[in-house]
């Protein structure tokens, strides 16, 4: 499963990298939005401030037209140079002032309208009617008026009973040349109807405040409303409170009520409401990204149409196949295969699962599953097929080179070897010869056992004394006619009858035996019995019972299984001791 695992990690490092990206574009974007924020929060002052300048330089040219009336210019000179101002100057004055507010269009109709003389005396008033409660009511001190009256055009803002007004006057002139008659001031309160029309030439959220009081509010964007715009009163008293905002008349970008839940500037206005703390604040709300998931809840319907829907599927489309490539490869075609085996397995197909068709952890299993097949075998009786293991099929080395049971004696008396004797009869090897297991050739593939258990129910009713009668230490005997190798073996020319520990007694061999001369592989066999005699004897063990017939067919059909499974050529057969028993090892060999 490494594969899947690799590919595991990196879609594990991809999402991680993905989160880590998202948060840096989160942090950017709300570190950028803050700073845009603060600069549209100085462009709306600015704005603002544009706005109501021009608002009054239209004002001043619609009050154009009062200061040219007919009736206003008639009022002015009757109430000039007298003391009480006549009645009839202010009806006629009263008449002019309220026909020209009529004719104003919506957004620039006055809300109070005045006609002072040359002296700064009230002589007529349309909307503002708290001054005829006061007859020495006179308007020269504002400056604004003062400014009028000696031929200025002025706009300025005043504050009049805790509201604010918006004020513009213009000479009111009869000759050229001449000092001005009067003039005409027009007033426009700052109430909500002018907070909006405001916020909405500016689109900004604008509130006015007189003094700690905030008296018009309006708003133009979303995410901003009328009680979030009066929590700037919270913040009033700090501000008026601070000697920056009183000389310069404007403060840094603050936040909304200590919230942070928008920002804010607070303005003075120019004029005579300067030293009279009054003011407006533009407001921005706050627009950030809480989190990294905070893009998909904030997310509408143009931003979802802005996403490549056909890359997005690609990308799921590529990593999907991508790992499901992966998790066939590595666990549904290595199950697919070891289900295959497991159905042939129980059909009896095979004997035991084919460990080399499986990688990694799956061919851990199967060498597990064949382990627990071999070993319910063994508990059953059976012959269970292991895996080659080289000491268990050469058996110790020995600590000096062995010679086989059937090999030459050496001569290490440096004489010549004795000649042979008309009967052909050599003399056997000593019984030491044959105490050190038998050389092997070399492996060329696996090596099978045949244990000693299955050779011993080879046991019969006859012996092996009619065809072949072995003594302790000797050789299957010849008949004494042949001189020749009939079995593999020399004839011996020493022919000594009378000792059983050197020499075999002749008889009458088996045809089997006798025509071992032709086959090569069963005179190998004829070696192989008397080698496992000989060692069964050496182990203390019965050998009465166990005839060359019965021996013969276990090896051979030893052989004929280790071919067809392996493909080799010949089974070589060699005897050890195991567990102080004689057994038998066979190998195929592939030469």
């Amino acid at each position: 499963m490494v594969l899947s695992r690799i590919w595991y990690a990196i879609l594990a490092f991809l999402l991680a990298g993905a989160y880590y990206s998202v948060s840096l574009a989160v942090g950017q974007y709300n570190r950028r939005n803050a700073q845009a924020m603060d600069e549209t929060l100085k462009a709306d002052s600015q704005v603002v401030g544009w706005s109501l300048q021009v608002d009054a330089r239209r004002r001043l040219d619609s009050l154009l037209l009062a200061s040219v009336d007919s009736g206003i210019v008639k009022a002015l000179k009757g109430a000039n140079g007298q003391n009480d101002i006549p009645s009839s100057a202010k009806e006629e004055g009263r008449k002019a002032l309220t026909a020209y507010n009529e004719k104003m269009r919506p957004e620039y109709k006055c809300d109070a309208v005045l006609a002072v003389d040359r002296e700064g005396r009230l002589v007529s008033q349309v909307g503002y009617d708290a001054a005829q409660k006061n007859p020495q009511f006179e308007m020269g001190g504002y400056p604004a008026v003062f400014d009028a009256l000696h031929g200025y055009l002025r706009d300025d803002t005043w504050v009049l009973g805790g509201r604010i007004a918006r004020v513009v006057a213009r000479p009111v002139e009869d000759e050229v040349g001449q000092p001005p008659l009067g003039a005409v001031v027009a007033l426009k309160w700052v109430d909500s109807a002018f907070a909006k029309e405001v916020a909405k030439r500016t689109r900004a959220n604008i509130a006015f405040f007189s003094g700690a009081q905030a008296t018009a509010v309006a708003t133009s964007t979303e995410g901003v409303d009328d009680a979030t715009m009066q929590s700037i009163g919270d913040d009033l008293a700090k501000v008026l409170a601070d000697q920056s905002f009183q000389d310069t008349g404007r403060t840094d970008v603050r936040p909304l009520g200590g919230t942070g839940a928008g920002s804010t500037i607070f303005v003075k206005l120019p004029g005579d409401a300067w030293k009279l703390g009054a003011g407006f604040a533009v407001v921005r709300p706050k627009v950030s990204i809480s989190s990294a998931m905070g893009f998909l809840s904030g997310a509408d319907d143009t931003d979802k149409k802005s996403v490549s829907f056909l890359l997005m599927f690609a990308i799921l489309f590529v990593g999907g196949a991508v790992g499901f490539g992966f998790s066939f490869l590595e666990h549904s075609r290595p199950m697919n295969e070891m289900i295959k085996q497991a159905d042939q397995l129980r059909a009896g197909g095979i004997d035991a699962l084919q460990v080399a068709r499986f990688r990694g952890a799956y061919r851990g299993i199967a060498l597990s599953l064949n382990g627990g097949i071999e070993r319910v075998v063994e508990k059953g009786g059976g012959t269970a097929r292991k895996p080659a293991d080289l000491q268990a099929i050469l058996g110790p080395a020995p600590a000096q080179p062995a010679m086989s049971a059937f090999s030459f004696p050496q001569n290490t008396s440096g004489s010549p070897p004795a000649a042979p004797s008309s009967r052909g009869a050599l003399p056997r090897p000593p019984i030491s010869n044959l105490s050190g297991p038998p050389t092997s050739p070399p492996l060329r593939a696996k090596t099978a056992s045949v244990h000693n258990d299955e050779i011993d129910t080879l046991a019969g009713s006859g012996n092996a004394g009619a065809a072949i009668k072995a003594i302790s230490g000797g050789v299957p005997q010849m008949p004494p006619a042949q001189d020749t190798l009939k079995h593999g073996l020399p004839v011996d020319e020493d022919d000594d009858d009378d000792d059983e520990d050197v020499a075999t007694k002749v008889a009458q061999a088996p045809s089997e035996i006798i025509g071992a001369g032709h086959d090569p592989e069963a005179a190998e066999w004829v070696g192989v019995y008397d080698d496992f005699i000989q060692t069964k004897r050496r182990c203390g063990e019965p050998t009465e019972s166990l005839t060359f017939e019965k021996f013969q067919q276990t090896l051979r059909k030893n052989r004929d299984a280790l071919i067809e499974r392996h493909g080799c050529k010949r089974v070589k057969f060699t005897v050890y001791v195991k567990d102080g028993r004689a057994s038998l090892k066979a190998t195929p060999v592939r030469e």
